[in-house]
């Protein structure tokens, strides 16, 4: 139950990060919001894991090697994805990273998958593609746009890191992987913040003194820790097939919160895949047996 509870908490931050995320591109890019969810990681994350229980019984080159693949894949990648392309389409089908999460986590650490829970993730598929459709199709609008293709490949990006996070999860017994996370999301950000040739004093000195412009890159980095936090809590409590689709249905909260306050105007084909995918994310999570 603790395990439930943990990936619920999750879902509602995390899609209270969305949201305000999605907003603050508007004045800079996702790399700066990533450093400052870096940094509230370093100042979460570390204590929360040393109160837990730090052991490193496994090799701590494991839970460093680790927590720079889900620093890349689960973090600075999704950033990245959620900056492009329309909120409700977006946070949709990154909600789908549970169908790939299950799907790696029967590969890799041998969690079965049930009958029901294929039927699922095919509707979890089905509802993404049909929610990532123009309205009105073209051919030309056919084509692959990273609009969509960046959703899509962070989504596996989180389902692969994912799995192999609880794989290090199971081994080590504590929580020596949120520890050395803590510390690896920094260089990261720090990397991201070059790639996007944006500098770190220009982010620094903007927070202190243009509070308001940066507040919902504040916020949301502060969200996104607190939710990603629950997640690897419910980890420690729950199978991953079990914690990440809970934690998908932050992709319909999300869109409930943009439809207030963006004002977007969804199509009713859009409703229809939506919905389509949310069914399979909570499908997931109700017929997995544990």
């Amino acid at each position: 139950m603790l395990g439930v509870i943990f990936a619920l908490g999750g879902a509602l931050f995390i899609a209270l990060a969305q949201v305000a995320l999605r907003k603050s591109y508007k004045e800079f890019k996702p790399s700066v919001g990533f450093f400052f969810d870096a940094l509230f990681g370093l100042a979460l994350w570390v204590p929360l894991a040393l109160w837990m229980g730090v052991s490193l019984g496994v090799s701590f080159e494991q839970a460093i090697l680790y927590a720079f693949i889900s620093a890349v894949l689960s973090e600075a990648l999704y950033f990245y994805a959620l900056s492009h392309g329309e909120l409700a389409v977006t946070a949709t089908v990154l909600a789908t990273y549970p169908v790939y999460t299950v799907i790696f986590s029967r590969i890799i650490n041998d969690e079965v998958l049930t009958a029901a829970l294929f039927i699922f993730v095919a509707l979890a598929i089905v509802g993404s593609i049909v929610a990532t459709l123009p309205d009105k199709l073209k051919k030309s609008e056919l084509k692959l746009r990273k609009e969509i293709v960046w959703p899509f490949v962070a989504a596996i990006g989180v389902g692969l890191s994912d799995t192999l996070s609880k794989g290090y999860i199971n081994r080590s017994g504590d929580f020596s992987f949120l520890f050395a996370l803590g510390f690896v999301q920094v260089p990261v950000a720090l990397a991201y913040l070059k790639l996007e040739r944006e500098s770190i004093i220009t982010a620094a000195k903007g927070a202190v003194k243009n509070f308001d412009v940066y507040k919902q890159a504040l916020v949301g980095g502060l969200f996104n820790i607190i939710g990603t936090g629950f997640l690897w809590l419910s980890f420690s409590y729950a199978p991953a097939s079990v914690a990440s689709p809970i934690t998908g249905v932050s992709g319909a909260l999300a869109v409930m919160f943009a439809r207030f306050v963006f004002s977007e105007r969804l199509s009713a084909r859009k409703y229809f895949g939506i919905t389509l995918a949310l069914v399979g994310v909570l499908g997931i999570a109700l017929f997995y047996k544990d």
